[in-house]
């Protein structure tokens, strides 16, 4: 009898905790102004949703009640992307820039470089790496109605653009939320 008391004790705040955690949620929609009304919504458990290069994606990712929502451009991508200093050269083959802003609408966040790679179509991830000119993108703890921009910078294999895709890492779950295709 006691053990089974004990047991109990337990399994209740066990399943409240459960129960919170079951309560988080992830969402991601994309879209571009000028595409009438059509989005695409992603839930947590579904595949990350996949734009084009230079279209808006609306990222939206609830925690505990806390709801962040944060619309993300990735637009100007440059091949062969040269650095003003003769010393920094690509080590993979060349450089990928790409000019990133990120508008916070609702909640808080943080976006920085570190938060992209490339996908190459043979499933190759390229990092980031540093700047070439000084303008890396970084914004942390943006509240409503601030936003950030940058650029941000691949070091990969000459042709691991074609097909290619430029992931953002989810701030709750592990895994990609959504990619701009090259």
């Amino acid at each position: 009898m006691r053990k089974n008391t004990i047991l109990a004790m337990l399994a209740i705040p066990l399943a409240g905790l459960v129960l919170a955690c079951g309560s988080t949620g992830s969402s991601s929609n994309a879209g571009s102004s000028g595409n009438s009304g059509n989005t695409t919504k992603q839930e947590a458990k579904s595949a990350p949703v996949t734009v084009k290069a230079g279209e808006t994606m609306t990222l939206t990712e609830s925690l505990f009640g806390s709801k962040t929502v944060v619309e993300i451009t990735l637009a100007n991508v440059k091949l062969n992307a040269k650095s003003g200093n003769q010393f920094i050269t690509p080590g993979q083959g060349q450089f990928i820039t790409a000019d990133v802003t990120a508008v916070v609408k609702e909640g808080k966040a943080s976006i920085s470089s570190g938060d992209f790679k490339l996908v190459a179509a043979d499933g190759t991830a390229y990092n980031t790496t540093m700047s070439l000119n000084g303008k890396d993108l970084m914004g942390s703890d943006l509240t409503p109605g601030q936003k950030t921009s940058g650029q941000i910078v691949f070091d990969a294999k000459k042709g691991a653009e074609q097909g290619g895709k430029v992931a953002i890492k989810s701030w709750l779950a592990e895994g990609d939320a959504g990619y701009w295709t090259l």
